[in-house]
């Protein structure tokens, strides 16, 4: 099967559910491998893309994926940790961005271990680091221009919280974990990473172990010893190999008319960004390493990036800068306002 962009991004769109809105929150496709969330609450806003009235209060936030922050199903918490432990030192090396550690696994066993033994009770990222860094091993401790100590490096420190089964508690404004109860232990082996690569290719699919990879922050040799064997089938991509899983159907879902993604959005968290969006300006524009902009989806294309804030604490107020002309964004702004809890919104232009 040979499959154009377009009808790449039209199956995406509809296995993002990015093409109806439904009622459902816990039934969202996108919570196969979490929703990623910063501190401006993005979530949410990825959950009104998809939802009637999105709301964030059933799911449970981590850091999980590559260390980031994401919203999960409380009942899948136990098996994701243990489908993304490390399956070796060179694959915890690359997680934990520490080339040259010998012994990543251990030491990342060492850190998660003694996570989960000091947080007894609600405790902020600064006192968990501040107790966690005596009990470390030293390989992974670096001194911060930031706060000008040493402490565990904050990769490793990140990819520690989810094995030690820590939460982040969403009500508080500094990152404050505590417990999550009834936790088996930091896992001893890895099991179920088949799953998240084909959670992976029906979400972001068709795809390859680069782009895989990538995703879970390791690298194309480690991840080739974890492709399945079976379970898949070869497509190409105008031309360039590419995999889906087997039960998968490709589907030509009609676009919606305006969806505005946030920087964080599940659908833009795939690793073939030249697919998703061809201008190299326009990528440089939306995937920023500091102050990334919102994707403005326009019937199956990107076609514009946004800002957003919250004007006199009660007007969400949405700054577009397009690459070609919009439709209005208003209704669609106004949507994301409510999903914030403000009773107002507008829209202007760059």
């Amino acid at each position: 099967m040979d499959l154009t962009r377009q009808q790449v991004l039209l199956h995406r769109i509809h296995q993002h559910e990015l093409d109806r809105r439904t009622s459902d929150a816990t039934e969202l496709a996108v919570f196969s491998l979490g929703v990623q969330d910063n501190t401006a609450g993005a979530a949410v806003l990825s959950l009104a893309a998809r939802l009637k009235a999105p709301s964030t209060e059933d799911f449970t936030h981590t850091w999980s994926v590559r260390g980031a922050p994401h919203l999960h199903r409380a009942g899948e918490l136990k098996a994701f940790s243990r489908a993304l432990w490390p399956w070796s030192d060179a694959d915890a090396r690359a997680r934990a961005a520490r080339p040259k550690v010998d012994d990543m696994l251990a030491a990342l066993r060492h850190i998660a271990t003694a996570m989960r033994s000091i947080v007894t009770k609600p405790m902020t990222k600064g006192d968990l680091s501040k107790a966690l860094t005596p009990l470390a091993p030293q390989q992974t401790v670096e001194p911060c221009r930031g706060c000008g100590t040493d402490h565990v490096s904050d990769p490793i420190f990140r990819l520690g919280a989810l094995p030690a089964g820590l939460r982040i508690i969403p009500e508080e404004k500094t990152v404050t974990f505590e417990r999550i109860h009834g936790w088996p232990g930091v896992p001893r082996i890895t099991a179920g990473f088949d799953e998240l690569i084909h959670r992976y290719l029906t979400l972001h699919g068709p795809a390859g172990p680069s782009e895989v990879a990538s995703y879970f922050g390791t690298t194309v040799r480690e991840l080739k010893k974890r492709w399945p064997k079976e379970g898949l089938v070869e497509v190409t991509v105008d031309g360039v190999a590419a995999w889906l899983p087997e039960d998968v159907e490709i589907v030509d879902a009609e676009p919606p008319d305006v969806r505005l993604l946030p920087p964080t959005d599940p659908y833009l968290q795939a690793r073939d960004r030249d697919l998703l969006l061809p201008d190299k300006a326009a990528q440089k524009d939306i995937f920023r390493i500091l102050g990334r902009r919102g994707a403005i989806l326009v019937d199956g294309e990107i076609a514009g990036s946004w800002q957003g804030k919250v004007v006199s604490g009660k007007r969400y107020e949405v700054t577009a800068t397009p690459y070609r002309p919009l439709p209005d964004l208003l209704p669609e702004t106004e949507l994301l306002a409510q999903a914030k809890g403000l009773d107002d919104a507008s829209v202007k232009s760059n």
